[in-house]
């Protein structure tokens, strides 16, 4: 699926590298309001996004020397190559935010609900629309792919750094509130504050560099190209550590799909898809009869024997089920965005049903505002035609090159890759939402695979 974009986006590939390499380390100066501090960012440099594509469109249709160029400014919309291939995931795109704010107007709730969200999240109608925005912007933007892959890589660098003082007894940037700090709250790291977000933000570099690495391997051919993949490699290594030892399950998880994917590109077409369900297969088979040491596996182990608990998955079962209940109530047009909280709560009491607090002795969360799953809190707020929409996005963006329905992928398709797999256990906040949906876009432009 090949879109066409305008050519060589300098402002809008300036907008990418803040977005990948600036805007994680933002902050306001504490864990407390770390969530509205991002906030109130992401506002800004969405503001600063649209001005670069602003920018954009006036030096292609106006600076440029060709007097075919200067005809219209809108003259690249009657391209015979826009498609309706090429802009199906913006059609796409278009859809969910449309059935998103028709969730929002047909919504019980008051307009100042929907349209901030729930004071925790900010994941309301407003910061929807951000999303879109950007999501359009780079969409008909075409960047350089190596700059924001290089600022990327400075910012995870700086983002190790801090994480590695916090664990260190230090309080780099003054994050930990007064008389706390990492040894009392090892679930706040870095400046994207809970690892789980944290955890989020590394998983979608992870996928940028290591199919940066693979890329560049092909051109091997300079000094300067040899430097570019030595960087990537480094800040990848840095990357996967900082999501290993964070120690969040879904990180390991969504690498290991990841580590598949890759290790199944470079086998015979043939062989690829036998071997993955082989793999598929020999892991259930390990579960089966292999009880784990407790945690994950343990956990699953015990479910496909029949034995599941509410608790499992530090209540994401619980809250998966009731989700799903709860959302068999408005299936179509859920409750509007962010409302879940109070929606959610509100039916638990109505129906007499409660969340586990403990599992064998050790506390767990019992409280939830998100169902901790993207996919069923898109189900759950915006209805069911959202959530497709959503998936289908997604299933667009990693199947946009394939050969024989395995998915070759590229740099941003791959992050997108790894955002889909840990977003079956997180949730969309602006701490990490943002990012995503720039490199979702950017995995349909010509660029984001060279």
């Amino acid at each position: 699926m090949k879109s066409v974009q305008p050519k060589n986006g300098y402002a809008m590939t300036v907008s990418a590298c803040i977005w990948l390499g600036l805007f994680p380390l933002l902050q306001g100066g504490t864990y407390a309001r770390i969530t509205h501090d991002k906030w109130v960012i992401m506002l800004i440099l969405t503001g600063v996004t649209l001005l670069c594509f602003l920018i954009d469109i006036f030096l292609r249709c106006f600076l440029k020397k060709n007097s075919r160029e200067l005809s219209s400014p809108l003259s690249t919309l009657h391209s015979p190559l826009f498609t309706f291939r090429s802009l199906l995931p913006l059609i796409i795109a278009t859809a969910l935010m449309l059935w998103t704010a028709l969730s929002c107007f047909v919504s019980s709730f008051e307009p100042s609900t929907w349209w901030f969200g729930e004071a925790a999240r900010n994941e309301g109608l407003l910061t929807q629309l951000c999303y879109f925005a950007l999501f359009a912007c780079f969409f008909f933007s075409r960047i350089r792919l190596k700059p924001v892959l290089l600022s990327a890589a400075i910012g995870v660098a700086v983002f190790f750094v801090i994480v590695l003082l916090q664990r260190a007894g230090g309080n780099p940037l003054g994050l930990f509130p007064g008389g706390r700090s990492y040894t009392q709250n090892p679930e706040f790291q870095g400046t994207i504050g809970n690892i789980d977000m944290g955890t989020g933000y590394l998983l979608l570099l992870a996928g940028l560099f290591l199919y940066g690495i693979i890329s560049s391997l092909s051109t091997l051919h300079s000094p300067p190209s040899v430097l570019f993949s030595v960087l990537l490699f480094l800040a990848f290594s840095l990357t996967v550590y900082l999501i290993i030892t964070m120690d969040v399950q879904f990180g390991i998880i969504s690498l290991a799909v990841l580590f598949i994917f890759t290790l199944l590109r470079f086998l015979p077409k043939k062989w690829r898809l036998p071997l993955l369900v082989l793999l598929i297969i020999l892991a259930l088979v390990v579960v089966w009869f292999w009880p784990g040491q407790g945690g994950g596996i343990w956990e699953l182990h015990e479910i496909i024997h029949g034995r599941g608990r509410l608790s499992f998955g530090s209540n994401r079962v619980a809250v998966w089920l009731y989700s799903l209940r709860m959302a068999e109530k408005v299936p179509a047009l859920g409750g509007g965005s962010g409302t879940f909280r109070y929606r959610f709560n509100d039916y638990l009491s109505e129906n007499g049903l409660s969340i586990p607090k403990e599992q064998d002795g050790v506390a767990l969360p019992d409280y939830f505002d998100t169902p901790h799953n993207e996919y069923i809190a898109q189900l759950t707020d915006h209805g069911f035609p959202a959530m497709l929409l959503f998936l289908v996005l997604l299933l667009l963006a990693v199947f946009r090159r394939q050969e024989k329905g395995f998915p070759i992928l590229s740099p941003c398709s791959a992050a997108v890759l790894c955002y889909a797999v840990q977003a079956f256990f997180s949730f969309s906040v602006c701490l990490v939402a943002p990012m995503f949906w720039v490199v979702l876009a950017l995995s349909f432009t010509s660029d984001s695979h060279s």
